[in-house]
């Protein structure tokens, strides 16, 4: 039995999503404002408490100028 579990898609967004968004220099609040997500929305997708929809994934990628694989990259 393989013991090697790949990490969860919500693990994978929220830690991209924050190093990505830090790299650009932005906040939480600038981030929501860009992509008319709610920043408590933003902030629970960040810490994989709550799973973002594809909509919202979509409109994250290009906020952030990414193509959404980038957002679940594994490195």
């Amino acid at each position: 039995m393989n013991s090697f579990e790949p990490p969860k898609a919500a693990e994978l967004l929220a830690r991209n999503l924050r190093r990505l968004r830090e790299e650009r220099g932005l906040t939480i609040d600038n981030l929501s404002r860009a992509t008319v997500i709610v920043a408590s929305r933003l902030a629970a997708i960040e810490t994989a408490t709550a799973q973002a929809h594809l909509d919202e994934v979509s409109v994250l990628a290009v906020g952030l100028g990414v193509r959404i694989a980038t957002l679940f990259a594994t490195e």
